[in-house]
């Protein structure tokens, strides 16, 4: 079942296994997810992911990214990112840019900077007019290579929010400084594979209905106490304001608190990991199974 083909940029179970990988920093499962979705012709997905995930997890690395058609171009700017320490201010700055833009005001109250939410917000509408505005502004060379990077990248995402995200880093590059990046090691112990299976994933979606029926908990509930508190795990955070903005507005919206999303967290997390036990051993049979068909033929020496 698990271990069947999947038709090009329909296995999300993959998609979402590359992003988890990515944030936690085990370089080995984003190699192995790369090499499952480029063999699967997932091609065009993974170019627009690569740049999305360099502005989102960790966006000061948008300085260096340089994505063309060829598959080690996106290895090297997701191992970049798997590799690194994460700044998560893009994501956060972008994901309340694009709520307010879609008519959410409540979004003003948790800015740390209201006007630059509202400079995002208005630049998904015009990107032109907002690159034309900031041109000049930077005041590296590190910041122009950011700026310059969000509006060579921007036409790749396909997404509304994931053209906020691009250009909250543009605009956070250009806007004052830059924090330094820096190496940090893979959470501890082997990558559990069933955070692949989150909301996302059919799999993922029908567990969190099933243990949000057995808590008494609202599925919007559970399914944001699991991404705060699982999904957006990640190896090192260094301080992001605006990440943390956009979690606590995220969550205050689904009725939460950080600290009651980790109370319910703590009692679905082993439910939901039981739940997908079957599916996290196939995902990652299915990957593993990639490099084993691209593993060289063993040389024989004759003698």
């Amino acid at each position: 079942m698990f271990l069947k083909t999947p038709r090009a940029s329909t296995d999300q179970r993959v998609r979402s296994l590359l992003q988890k990988a990515a944030r936690r920093g085990y370089v080995k499962v984003v190699e192995l997810a790369l090499a499952r979705l480029d063999a699967s012709g997932d091609k065009a997905w993974l170019r627009s992911r690569a740049i999305v995930i360099t502005f989102e997890e960790c966006w000061p690395l948008a300085a260096s990214l340089s994505i063309g058609r060829e598959l080690s171009s996106k290895r090297d700017a997701l191992n970049k990112v798997a590799r690194a320490a994460k700044q998560k201010d893009a994501a956060g700055l972008g994901a309340l840019a694009y709520a307010y833009r879609e008519g959410d005001q409540s979004t003003l109250a948790c800015a740390p900077d209201p006007p630059l939410l509202k400079i995002v917000s208005e630049a998904l509408s015009r990107p032109d007019v907002f690159f034309r505005s900031i041109q000049g502004q930077a005041k590296s060379d590190e910041a122009s290579a950011i700026v310059w990077s969000a509006e060579n990248y921007l036409p790749a995402a396909t997404w509304e929010w994931d053209k906020a995200c691009i250009l909250a880093g543009a605009l956070l590059a250009a806007a004052g400084s830059i924090p330094a990046t820096m190496p940090s090691d893979p959470l501890s112990g082997p990558f559990p594979y069933w955070t692949a299976l989150d909301k996302h994933t059919p799999e993922g979606k029908d567990a969190l209905s099933e243990v949000a029926k057995r808590l008494g908990s609202s599925y919007r509930q559970l399914i944001w106490a699991s991404f705060y508190c699982e999904s957006a795990r990640v190896n090192q955070l260094l301080p992001s304001p605006w990440w943390e903005a956009e979690r606590t507005w995220r969550l205050g919206r689904a009725g939460l608190s950080l600290s009651t999303a980790q109370e319910l967290w703590s009692r679905a997390r082993p439910l939901v990991q039981q739940s997908l036990q079957e599916g996290s051993e196939s995902l990652k049979k299915f990957v593993e199974s990639t490099a084993e068909t691209n593993r060289p033929p063993t040389q024989i020496k004759l003698v």
